[in-house]
């Protein structure tokens, strides 16, 4: 029967397929205090309690070793025999567990074999940054990118913040990653903001300005809700709230109708939009709309 495993089920699954080389210098990342709690789902200041009822239970061996981008030595845990044969078990028990996928329910050992694939199959990491460690190194990473420029002094400070933190380098270089690309969104979107306010000075975007508009969203991976909606946020900066209300009107209703047509004289009268102020929103409209 399916159920929550417990943090201390969940170390015991993390490190059963995982070894270290006895007395060796270093071990492997995924052995460290940073490394089981990203595979848990634990803040790392509340791990050390578990482990050390682990410990106790005799299930678990703590020793001091060096791992990747650290320069002291730090805690690193592995299974004992008892904690082997206490995983395997367990793992053992989890494999004729019943899941809900797109076939059907099909038992989980038809998936997944391998323990670790199961414990992240069970507990998905749901955001990189939710991690302390990691989300402090994103913050600094996020500082380091606010000019769109990493230089050599950045990535020297953010590779030794990394080792402070005891985060690995594959992670820092997915983290600097995905950081780069969203700030090269933002780039991307002011400058099509740029040119939608330049498109604007004459209160108008003719066909060739909504083409090259179009062509540069879609050069820069910008889709087409999100430019919709871009175009949106720079329209209201420059319409009144009459024009506003105006635009808001024309763009929500279907102009095959009579009634939208009475609706929308009745609107222009009310609100006192001109003719050419009509044009000019009609021709807004069918920019953002197309």
């Amino acid at each position: 029967m399916r159920r929550q495993l417990t943090v201390q089920e969940r170390v015991l699954l993390h490190l059963h397929d995982r070894y270290m080389i006895e007395n060796a210098w270093d071990a492997p990342i995924e052995h460290s205090q940073s490394g089981v709690s990203n595979a848990v789902g634990v803040h790392r200041r509340h791990l050390p309690r578990t482990m050390r009822r682990l410990e106790d239970s005799n299930l678990i061996t703590i020793e001091l070793r060096h791992v990747a981008n650290t320069k002291r030595k730090v805690q690193v845990y592995s299974l004992t025999d008892k904690g082997q044969k206490m995983a395997s078990d367990l793992l053992k028990s989890i494999l004729i567990w019943e899941v809900e996928t797109d076939n059907g329910c099909v038992l989980l050992s038809s998936i997944y074999t391998r323990s670790s694939d199961i414990l992240e199959y069970l507990y998905p990491p749901t955001n990189m940054y939710e991690s302390p460690s990691i989300g402090r190194l994103a913050e600094l990473v996020k500082v380091a990118y606010e000019d769109g420029i990493l230089t050599t002094a950045e990535e020297r400070l953010l590779e030794t913040a990394a080792q402070e933190l005891h985060v690995d380098r594959d992670t820092l270089e997915r983290i600097k990653e995905r950081i780069s690309k969203d700030k090269s969104n933002g780039l991307e979107s002011r400058l099509i903001r740029t040119a939608l306010m330049t498109a604007l000075a004459d209160g108008y975007i003719d066909k060739n300005e909504e083409k090259i508009l179009r062509r540069i969203a879609v050069e820069s991976g910008i889709d087409h809700e999100a430019y919709s909606t871009l175009v949106e946020r720079t329209l209201s900066e420059c319409l009144s709230l009459e024009e506003r209300a105006y635009f808001g009107a024309m763009e929500a209703l279907n102009w095959s109708t009579d009634e939208s047509h009475s609706f929308i004289h009745d609107l222009r009268t009310a609100l006192g939009i001109d003719s050419e102020q009509h044009d000019r929103l009609s021709t807004l409209t069918r920019a953002k709309l197309n």
